[in-house]
């Protein structure tokens, strides 16, 4: 392994510190090292926070004369919550800076690395690009395309039924794999469900058993008004957008209008929802990332439109025999099939396999 592999891997380890605490901004991390030896460390802990190049020049005061940077993100160039990094990096005496990825946003896009070109120092991109991309992939695809990053989430029986017959699902997995959701609800902005999911399950969508720093936004997808908001969702913090046609004839309660924000789209001519401009419009509102947590029929739909950028799907060692798929309104042939997706990862709880799956580029 080349050293710049290896403190690569360490910068990885420090911008996950911040996993949950930094969004809308990405996850970074930085490390200097001088003569094979690390001098400073920092990350990126919230917005509105220094920069992890910066704590990571302030650890290293008075070993930065011929030192080299690592960092996961470009140094940026621009004014925002903060001063521009690049030009400190310039001026405290670091010789060489190495990056995993080009930062997409505009106001940078290469100006970082430009700018510590022009002032005569060493720069080499691209040192496990691919992991870099997966650590903030979130704040990448939103950046390049405006829409939040949609993860399937879904838990399975061994022959692959999200329910039994009767339409009950808890709990098909185990402790650990629940624990591990909550972990994922804790690093997205919105968890979304369909209204029949409200309406028979009764979920909090809020992540338990964890620390979360923040509650993600809630997002329920329902083309009629619910007949009353007596529900977890309503009760717990944290907004609710509902995404509904426009023209809808929700009433909002007046002691719920503070928490709940209506987001009316076009209907479609099958009488579904316009999830694609939905999702435009949870964007416009900053939403980077999304986990759907079902129902079958709502996954299903964003499988078919094309806007699920990652499954999990979690597997016990239940077997029902028969029961509710986890995707239902198209069948297609064989031949047919989505085939959008590649195997990224499989993990181990107790009785469960978790498996990953990230959409091809």
């Amino acid at each position: 392994m080349s050293d710049d592999i290896f403190f690569m891997k360490k910068v990885f380890e420090l911008a996950k510190l911040g996993e949950g605490f930094t969004s809308p901004n990405p996850m970074v991390g930085a490390v200097i090292v001088k003569e094979g030896r690390v001098v400073g460390i920092g990350y990126h802990k919230k917005k509105g926070d220094k920069h992890a190049e910066i704590r990571a020049i302030e650890d290293a005061v008075g070993h930065l004369e011929g030192s080299t940077l690592y960092i996961n993100l470009e140094p940026c160039v621009h004014q925002g919550s903060t001063p521009p990094c690049a030009p400190v990096v310039a001026q405290v005496g670091i010789k060489r800076v190495v990056i995993s990825n080009i930062d997409p946003n505009p106001l940078v896009k290469g100006k970082g690395v430009e700018y510590l070109r022009s002032k005569g120092i060493e720069v080499l991109t691209g040192v496990l690009e691919e992991e870099g991309y997966f650590l903030n992939r979130f704040f990448f695809h939103y950046m390049k395309t405006g829409f939040p990053y949609v993860i399937g989430k879904m838990a399975l029986s061994m022959d692959g039924f999200i329910a039994d017959n009767r339409g009950n699902s808890k709990w098909i997995t185990g402790e650990d794999s629940r624990k591990y959701v909550h972990r994922l609800r804790g690093n997205v902005d919105a968890i979304m469900v369909g209204k029949g999911t409200i309406e028979k399950d009764n979920p909090s969508l809020l992540p338990r058993f964890i620390y979360s720093p923040r509650l993600p936004a809630k997002v329920v997808v329902a083309r009629k008004p619910f007949n009353n908001f007596d529900y977890q969702i309503f009760d717990s913090e944290g907004i609710v957008y509902i995404v509904t046609v426009k023209n809808s004839k929700w009433r909002v309660p007046p002691n719920l209008r503070a928490k709940i924000e209506l987001v009316e789209v076009d209907g479609l001519e099958d009488g579904t929802i316009d999830l694609r401009e939905a999702l435009i419009a949870l964007g416009k509102k900053g939403i980077q990332s999304i986990l759907c947590e079902g129902g079958s029929f709502l996954m299903g739909e964003l499988l078919k439109l094309g806007l699920v950028q990652e499954l999990v799907i979690f597997y016990s060692n239940l077997i029902l025999g028969s029961g509710l798929k986890p995707f239902s309104g198209f069948s297609l042939a064989i031949d047919k099939g989505i085939k959008d997706f590649k195997l990224y990862e499989r993990l181990s709880f107790q009785n469960d396999t978790m498996v990953r799956f990230l959409k091809n580029d």
